[in-house]
């Protein structure tokens, strides 16, 4: 019970000290309070406020420097593509602003890992792709969204593809109710039959449906500079 309490005090740190950094409260190169007006703050332990930098470290957002304590590293360090980060700043006022820049980064890299799926992906693989994409046409939802696309990068055999992932996340629930399943039941024939480019236009298509058919619900034109 004490232990899984540290974690929960923990966790809520962690969150609320990330939302602070990346909403600029916390600007790059400031000190962090001390460990006691951390912890009459936040009513947690000195071990909570440790592992909390500790955490926050990690995902390159925290720094420790001789003489001057824990500081907020500079921007160019934070692991923007690390899952946690990526869920703080969807509940941020800032999301919008990195809408464009989510979409600019999953049109570079989806449809080149759509077209290595089509490459790659033997019979074998087809009978639980087929069923991902119908369990998302069945439910369509963030996850089973999600779901489907972790077939589909999978398949394309590149150890790198995970990482990814998290930001298809991010288009997933930031457009929950826009599943763009035309394009992806065209993308797992392309992959199915092994056609690639067919694969790689298909896998855009299906990224730009957001932004061309419902503008609104995303950011545009915004730049994605955490100022």
């Amino acid at each position: 019970m004490v232990i899984m309490k540290a974690i929960r005090q923990t966790d809520r740190l962690v969150q609320s000290l990330m939302h602070d950094i990346l909403c600029a409260r916390l600007p790059e190169g400031t000190a962090l309070p001390g460990d006691d007006q951390l912890s009459a703050q936040f009513q947690v332990s000195r071990t909570v406020i440790r592992e909390s930098f500790r955490i926050l470290g990690a995902k390159g957002m925290l720094e420790a420097r001789p003489r001057r304590g824990t500081m907020v590293a500079p921007k160019a360090a934070w692991a923007m593509w690390d899952r946690d980060v990526l869920a703080v700043l969807a509940q941020t006022d800032r999301a919008a602003q990195f809408d464009p820049h989510i979409t600019d980064m999953r049109a570079a890299i989806e449809p080149a890992l759509a077209a290595l799926a089509a490459s790659r992906a033997d019979a074998s693989h087809l009978t639980p792709l087929q069923d991902s994409l119908r369990a998302l046409q069945q439910a369509p939802a963030p996850a089973t969204e999600q779901a489907y696309l972790g077939h589909i990068f999978a398949l394309s055999g590149n150890p790198f593809a995970g990482n990814a992932l998290n930001l298809t996340a991010w288009a997933c629930q930031r457009v929950p109710q826009h599943i763009p399943l035309a394009a992806y039941a065209q993308l797992t024939v392309a992959v199915c039959q092994k056609r690639a480019e067919d694969a790689r236009r298909f896998a855009l298509q299906a990224i730009l449906y957001r932004v061309t058919e419902f503008p609104a619900t995303l950011g545009g034109g915004e730049t994605g500079n955490l100022q």
